[in-house]
């Protein structure tokens, strides 16, 4: 079973056992959550069940049941928060989650290869597409991206709004 990343443990907030959290999903992953799982270094996912989640300037307040004070949930700064990819909201064939474009091979409209995406980071307005190089990034908006095939592992861009 394949665990995509939706979020990551900033920080404790208050003394009843909630936890910051940076979304690292749509919010529509987190509206209906019901449980998530954390990964133990070297050992297996583990399931927490979620009691509640609510929105906090631009985190996700968590609450697990069960762990109901500070003291009990300082152990999880730092966790990244898993799903199995499974349990995600199925996205419209023009929708992608970050991790379905990370590892595809970029190409222009004019055959030439930019490389790999390595990662994609949220800039609010949209996301940027951050190749292996690190030297590259593309805005992931219409105007610039013209095709994403899942099937073949490719986006092409426009070459003439991509400054390289």
């Amino acid at each position: 079973m394949e665990y995509i990343v939706i979020g990551k443990v900033i920080d404790t907030f208050g003394v009843k056992g909630e936890l910051k959290v940076l979304p690292m999903a749509p919010e529509e992953v987190f509206e209906k959550l019901k449980r998530v799982y954390l990964k133990r270094v070297g050992g297996e996912y583990v399931p927490f069940k979620v009691e509640g989640v609510r929105r906090h300037e631009n985190f996700l307040l968590i609450k697990f049941k069960g762990y109901n004070d500070l003291g009990s949930v300082e152990q999880f700064k730092g966790a990244h928060l898993f799903l199995p990819e499974k349990e995600l909201p199925k996205r419209d064939e023009e929708e992608f989650y970050a991790y379905e474009l990370i590892g595809m091979e970029v190409v222009t409209n004019k055959g030439k290869r930019l490389g790999k995406v390595k990662r994609v980071e949220d800039f609010g307005v949209y996301d940027m597409l951050v190749l292996e190089n690190e030297k590259i990034m593309i805005p992931f908006v219409s105007d610039i991206v013209l095709n994403v095939d899942r099937r073949e592992r490719r986006i092409e861009v426009k070459e003439e709004l991509v400054l390289f």
